[in-house]
């Protein structure tokens, strides 16, 4: 039985009087010499009433009693594993795990995580006897952390994660429109860029703003320049120097003259270059979502340029295989990729590097298509074994719903959106999520973990077909069911007055904190919205080959806790994906669970095994070795 009392001024020691008498209380016992405010009481009988009474001991003799208490020991109810909160206009629902041996629970709630600490949390809470908890008194912007502790009548768990409410800060960031995508081109930080924007002031501040690029300046100006529509934009190290260069496809007409893809290569010190030599390919038309990963295991990153070939002229798909330093061919022909199925279904809208099978070798999945490496440049069309899906999309993605470590598929249509889960390779027939009752469109979907509890969550783009505009859809996953939460509305506005249209969607850590935020094309500008709360238990993973060249997009990469093996977290080094957006490289991976996490990398040539922490940076080489973060870039 654990006891706990408040201090008494003065006092030097404390006596606890008890008694087990069924008939009354009796305190016919004591318990001496007591320093503590806290006092565990072994060696009794379960499920008989005990009571007690409390005496503090000072110089000057002893105090009064305490006023009586009462419990019955027994059996202490095991840890809740798992905790998700969804949001609605107002309230909140807490989600939470049963429990071994648990009679109700307490779900306690703090502003600050560090209050929710301990077996005893010093904070307030509300009781239920089974899942879910609703407090409906809460706003939508309310940024609140739960822990859900297990109880046995009068005895308390132990364990138990915490979880936030998904509540996010949501500020406006004027930028030139280049696509939505992260990654790293300042040579004197770690800080998530964008293609027009830069977001570091120093090796060790990232900025919660981002500060806009002069395009001229930059060597970035016919990037932006007209007749040129940039469709999406992929950051990736594609000369070997480690900085990020920028490669872009075009949204327009495949035959207007001046708008053709193009490669920035990233000099240092922000500045860029164009390739004329991809510029020479006069790649143009309306592209799809760029695909950027080492597909021939060479060493170099390579890139896949689907397009829209529904719209007359000659688009068509192009693979970039580089042959070093940024210097690419196209050898879309000869892998059987250069050319689509007829059909709206086969456009290639959204679409995701990886390798699905884990030989080795990375396929592509897009415009209903999943083509599958062979491993000497050419690709065969592995969906109808793996049950792909045939329908037209505004966004997918794969992803681990359930945490079982294989990878489910999510689709959005621009209006529904479904997910189809993985059963030994073969996706299922699919369920509709996050079904309203308003009448609404968008393009643009992202996977990650916007609440930091090891379950990946989607937001996908939303606008009421009435008026074009609205705000992104949330759909939290509550231990592999996703569920829709309200999602606040932005301060900003457009010219008419009204919340802008927002499209395309891209997840990253963009202030450092260890929580996912999601960036946003929203109207004529960039919204970010980064979470309002943080958690302290997460594990950042950079996956990089024996030279340390972060080349290995689309590698699979899993995350199990040691204590809770069931619990497997499949993650893919992000390549580009859902609807021409692109998500940090790194991978932040929540870790709710106490104890270690063994880390599996799938390379090309076979699988890298290690163990980790809540709160370690790490490094995994190809060739074996684990390096701190801040160790190598130091």
């Amino acid at each position: 039985m654990e006891l706990n009392w408040g201090a008494v001024t003065g006092a030097s020691s404390y006596v606890i009087l008890w008694d087990d008498n069924q008939q009354g209380p009796t305190y016919e016992n004591k318990i001496e010499g007591i320093e503590e405010t806290r006092y565990s009481h072994t060696g009794l009988t379960n499920l008989l009433v005990h009571h007690y009474k409390i005496v503090a001991a000072t110089s000057g003799g002893r105090g009064p009693k305490s006023r009586p208490v009462e419990a019955v020991p027994g059996p202490v109810p095991g840890p809740v594993e798992w905790v998700a909160v969804t949001t609605q206009a107002p309230g909140h629902t807490i989600y939470f795990g049963p429990a071994e041996g648990a009679t109700h629970y307490r779900v306690y709630f703090a502003a600050a995580e560090p209050l929710l600490a301990g077996r005893w949390p010093a904070a307030l809470y509300v009781e239920a006897n089974t899942s879910p908890a609703v407090r409906d008194d809460v706003g939508v912007t309310a940024p609140i952390y739960y822990r859900v502790i297990a109880m046995n009548d009068s005895r308390i768990g132990v364990g138990g994660p915490a979880a936030t409410s998904p509540t996010a800060v949501i500020t406006e960031h004027e930028l030139d429109i280049a696509g939505v995508a992260f990654g790293l081109t300042d040579d004197d930080d770690d800080c998530l860029d964008l293609p027009t924007g830069t977001g570091g002031v120093s090796s060790e501040v990232c900025t919660a703003a981002y500060s806009a690029r002069d395009l001229e300046d930059a060597g970035l100006e016919d990037l932006v320049a007209d007749p040129r529509r940039v469709s999406d934009v992929r950051l990736a190290d594609f000369n070997g120097d480690g900085l990020d260069d920028l490669f872009s496809n075009t949204d327009s007409s495949v035959n207007l003259d001046g708008s053709v893809a193009l490669l920035h290569l990233n000099q240092g010190d922000g500045v860029f270059q164009t390739s004329a030599s991809v510029q020479a390919l006069g790649i143009g038309g309306v592209g799809g979502t760029l695909l950027a990963a080492d597909f021939d295991n060479d060493g170099d990153v390579d890139i896949f340029a689907p397009h829209d070939q529904t719209r007359g002229g000659a688009a068509r798909n192009w693979f970039l295989v580089n042959a070093g330093a940024g210097v690419f061919t196209d050898q879309a022909a000869a892998a059987s990729l250069q050319t689509d199925p007829p059909g709206v279904a086969y456009v290639p809208n959204g679409g995701q590097a990886l390798d699905f099978d884990e030989d080795g070798f990375v396929d592509l999945l897009f415009g209903s298509r999943l083509m599958l490496n062979n491993g000497d440049g050419t690709f065969r069309d592995g969906s109808a074994a793996a049950n792909l899906p045939v329908l037209a999309d505004q966004g997918l993605r794969v992803f681990d719903l359930d945490l079982d470590g294989d990878l489910d598929l999510v689709h959005h249509s621009g209006v529904e959106t479904r997910v189809f889960r993985n059963v030994a390779g073969v996706f299922d027939g699919g369920e509709l999520v996050g079904t309203e009752a308003e009448d609404t469109y968008g393009s643009g979907l992202v996977v990650c973990d916007i609440n930091g509890d090891g379950f990946e969550d989607i937001m996908v783009a939303r606008n009421l077909s009435a008026t074009n505009r609205g705000t992104p859809k949330r759909l939290v996953n509550v231990n592999g069911s996703l569920l829709l939460s309200a999602t606040q509305e932005a301060s900003g506005t457009d010219e008419d007055g009204l919340i802008a249209r927002n499209e395309r969607l891209a997840c990253g850590d963009q202030n450092a904190d260890g929580m996912a935020d999601v960036l946003a094309r929203w109207g004529e500008s960039y919204r970010l919205m980064r979470g309002a709360v943080t958690l302290s238990r997460h594990i950042v993973l950079r996956v990089v080959d024996g030279n340390g060249q972060r080349n290995q997009q689309g590698r699979v990469v899993r995350v199990a806790p040691v204590d809770f093996p069931h619990r497997v977290m499949a993650r893919v080094v992000e390549s580009g994906s859902g609807l021409r957006s692109q998500g940090q490289y790194d991978l932040l991976v929540g870790a709710p669970w106490p104890g270690d996490y063994e880390v599996t990398v799938r390379f090309a040539d076979g699988e890298v095994t290690t163990t980790v922490e809540a709160g370690d940076r790490k490094i995994i080489f190809a060739d074996g070795r684990v390096e701190d973060i801040d160790e190598d870039e130091g």
